[in-house]
């Protein structure tokens, strides 16, 4: 619930009224949400619990020792994208409140939104620098914060404007993505998945320090996407299309009032930290599978993941006004590798991998392909991509007839495993498959790193 309830989900529901039916929208993200955890727990979680390694380690299975080399840039990406998101945010709803300060509502000064982005960023350094305990400690206290918020914002939303017309506010017709509920539905459970899926390259770093199996589906679905994700984002959703602006410091104030207002802003800022910092440090991590980074010292890798987000400091606007399109084009590649890696492991593996092979750097291993790369699932994963900037374009909102039905992301996933299974079963039998369940061949090198 504390890390699915981080800022970013405040960003993307204030994007679910544009579908143009806020109650609909609501039902179909929420929808959206619990399919695409479901998937991602089916697809790496599970595996991840089971065998102890994280994301990255279960795809090279299928995707090969090196073509796994393509999650892992996707991680990267992505937790830069969404760390570059939650710090503009920051930084542009800090120098809002600055700005503020006197009672007036002037224009925001840019240069102070920069000055604050780039002095967040030594701070970020402090933190991920001691690892993983020290940024936990901290959000154990941010994420229910975070919580507490959201359910109180609700209630204030709900007392202000009855229950009888609060789910009734829509955007106006000439604003709304759609006439069409059916479409309306579409896109809105697409946001949700997305956003689900944008879960599935940190899913295994969590799940595989799990300790009971009875843990591993219903946190997941009822606390992180129905209560974390679904909750922050119906109430961001609620607030935008009542108050009229989709950012969260201005809804906030309007909702609160001007004195208790900005201290609630203030401290909903403050509370975002924790979950970039989180972000930087599984960028940090995954960066020493990068073979030039495996020997780098740890300060050293994460000044590297800080490094891109001096960019978003002086492009917060652009950065914020892209939130949808960094979620969906964030989880691309990861639709069609969610579907790979949930055929690859339970329909050809039948839910067992030889761990130690997926170490093996070299033809000793069992998931060694050619040049290291599994190529019907690189076919498989191009293919996808194709189809679903095809049916859905994540820039301009545009989609295709067919969009309307199931979306882009659902389909394509399940494209994604017939193709790779029907690849898998023409392409000559790999060493992996027929090598399953043999005994680790004796003077194997294994070598960490891609």
């Amino acid at each position: 619930m504390a890390l699915a309830a981080a800022i970013w989900v405040v960003l993307v529901g204030s994007a679910i009224p544009a579908v143009g039916d806020t109650k609909l929208g609501i039902i179909g993200f929420a929808c959206g949400t619990v399919i695409g955890t479901a998937l991602v727990v089916c697809s790496v979680a599970l595996p991840a619990f089971r065998y102890g390694i994280d994301s990255i380690d279960i795809s090279k299975a299928s995707l090969g020792i090196r073509g796994s080399g393509i999650a892992l840039v996707g991680l990267i990406v992505m937790g830069i994208g969404w760390a570059g998101v939650a710090l503009a945010l920051v930084a542009r709803g800090s120098a809002t409140l600055f700005a503020n300060m006197g009672g007036d509502h002037g224009d925001v000064d840019e240069r102070l939104v920069v000055a604050i982005a780039l002095l967040l960023i030594p701070l970020f350094y402090l933190l991920v620098r001691h690892g993983l305990d020290a940024i936990r400690r901290v959000n154990q206290l941010a994420g229910p914060a975070l919580l507490i918020l959201a359910c109180v914002s609700l209630a204030l939303l709900w007392r202000r404007y009855g229950s009888d017309n609060l789910m009734q506010q829509n955007v106006p017709a000439d604003q709304a993505l759609t006439t069409d509920r059916l479409k309306a539905f579409a896109y809105a459970m697409e946001f949700g998945v997305t956003m689900a899926l944008s879960w599935w390259p940190y899913m295994g770093g969590l799940y595989r320090f799990l300790r009971y199996r009875r843990h591993a589906v219903g946190p997941a679905i009822l606390g992180g996407s129905l209560i974390g994700t679904t909750l922050s984002a119906s109430v961001a959703a609620l607030a935008t299309v009542h108050l009229g602006s989709p950012d969260p410091v201005v809804w906030l104030v309007a909702l609160t009032g001007p004195a208790i207002g900005p201290v609630l802003v203030g401290i909903v800022l403050l509370l975002s930290i924790p979950a970039i910092c989180l972000l930087l440090y599984f960028v940090a991590s995954a960066a020493q599978q990068l073979r030039s980074l495996a020997r780098t010292p740890w300060n050293a890798r994460v000044i590297v993941a800080l490094a891109p987000l001096a960019l978003v400091g002086f492009n917060t606007s652009w950065t914020l006004a892209h939130v949808v399109t960094v979620a969906t084009f964030g989880s691309l590649v990861f639709i069609s590798i969610c579907g790979i890696v949930l055929a690859d492991f339970w329909v050809l593996r039948r839910g067992r991998i030889d761990l130690p092979h997926i170490f093996v750097d070299g033809v000793e291993g069992h998931y060694w392909y050619k040049v290291g790369v599994n190529w019907a699932a690189m076919l498989t994963i191009a293919a996808g991509c194709a189809a679903y900037l095809y049916l859905y374009d994540p820039i301009s909102l545009s989609a295709r007839t067919a969009f309307r039905y199931a979306g882009a992301a659902l389909p394509v996933m399940t494209g994604s495993a017939l193709l790779y299974l029907l690849l898998m079963k023409l392409a000559p039998k790999s060493r992996d498959v027929e090598r399953q369940g043999q005994a680790s061949p004796e003077g194997a090198i294994v070598r960490v790193g891609l």
